[in-house]
């Protein structure tokens, strides 16, 4: 069987959608030598990662501007991404909820979230202009439908009127590299390099408004802890917003995966007040690494993590700043937390994500 699977999110600064294609495909690489993979990517800027996945990885680097191919696939439907790579494909999986156009293939989506759907203004560029005309119709057209948590499946049967039988729960995971041991000293000198002194809160996520950081950084300013510091994590791509106490916030942007485990282990707790989250890998990785975590009180935490974090409503900063105070002032309690989130991150693994999507491939 020949499976395409579309790689460009995996690019530089990947984020959740890439984030999962890399840690899926290095998962399928180690349970899968018979088929073969087909993975396509595009950027006319950027080279596909040198990434030995096994000889039935093939990589496929094309050049084509991600803007124009994207506009050429959501609106016209062509080429083909068989065409593109000149091989037939069996099955061809698109990271998002829009399809990759092929000549016969099988079509598998996955939606991650559907928050461009109910406030597209809060997206940007090809999201804003195609997700929420296109996702009712490609949805309806793909021969299946992955989704990372039990609130997505359920938004797309009750919203999207997809038939139950179509759509497959299948929940990421925290990558194994967060749970591994590592040196106090390699830590230290990682927070000096950034210039992060404890203590300190983290914020993952970037600047986009569904992640709320807004009212973290207003819960932080009155939380009024001058030795403290707040770590801001993630892609710049939108305008920051207002920040009342500037000398006690670092902004990082985009740091590396080793930056970020040591980021993880030595802050006081992982803050999320997030306003909509599909799944919420930051909170498994933080729990995967020992911290603590503070996140909205949405259906998809509860899903995914459990009791093992402490519960706000996204738009109430007062209540923020307590679970903040509650963290810093009350080391037991925090403790708990992590105690909690090191036995809740076990129930996920991205070998059974890999198990689970290979089954769908296969059934089709």
């Amino acid at each position: 069987m020949k499976i395409c699977l579309d790689m460009r999110p995996a690019l530089s600064q990947a984020t959740g959608v890439g984030i999962y294609l890399q840690n899926l495909v290095c998962a399928l690489s180690e349970i899968d030598t018979q088929n073969e993979y087909h993975l396509f990517y595009s950027s006319w800027k950027e080279e596909a990662p040198h990434l030995n996945y096994g000889k039935n990885f093939i990589v496929h680097n094309q050049k084509w501007p991600v803007r124009v191919l994207n506009f050429a696939w959501h609106r016209l439907g062509w080429p083909p991404v068989d065409w593109l790579i000149r091989s037939e494909m069996d099955v061809v999986h698109s990271p998002g909820p829009l399809l990759t156009p092929t000549s016969n293939a099988h079509q598998i989506t996955t939606v991650m979230d559907l928050y461009f759907y109910f406030y597209p203004e809060d997206t940007q560029s090809e999201i804003k202009r195609d997700y929420k005309a296109l996702v009712q119709k490609h949805s309806s057209k793909a021969d299946a439908i992955i989704a990372i948590s039990e609130q997505t499946r359920q938004i797309l049967i009750d919203r999207f009127a997809i038939h139950p039988s179509r759509i497959y729960l299948i929940r990421l995971a925290a990558d194994p590299y967060f749970s591994e041991t590592v040196s106090a000293e390699s830590t230290k000198k990682i927070l000096e390099k950034l210039g992060v002194t404890k203590p300190y809160f983290l914020f993952v996520g970037g600047y986009e408004p569904r992640k709320n950081l807004g009212n973290a950084l207003e819960a932080f300013h009155l939380l009024n802890e001058k030795d403290c510091r707040f770590v801001v994590v993630g892609p710049t791509r939108w305008p920051a917003p207002p920040i009342k106490n500037p000398e006690q916030v670092i902004q990082l942007g985009y740091v590396s995966r080793e930056d970020l485990r040591a980021l993880y282990r030595e802050s006081i707790a992982l803050v999320m007040p997030s306003k909509e989250e599909g799944f919420g890998i930051p909170a498994l990785e933080a729990m995967a690494t020992g911290t603590a975590v503070i996140g909205s009180d949405l259906p998809v935490f509860h899903e995914i993590c459990g009791d093992s974090f402490y519960p706000v409503p996204s738009n109430n900063v007062e209540a923020i700043c307590q679970a903040m105070r509650l963290m810093l002032q009350l080391p037991e309690r925090r403790e708990k937390l992590v105690a909690l989130g090191l036995e809740r991150v076990k129930k996920f693994s991205w070998n059974e994500t890999a198990l689970k999507t290979l089954e769908l491939y296969k059934s089709l």
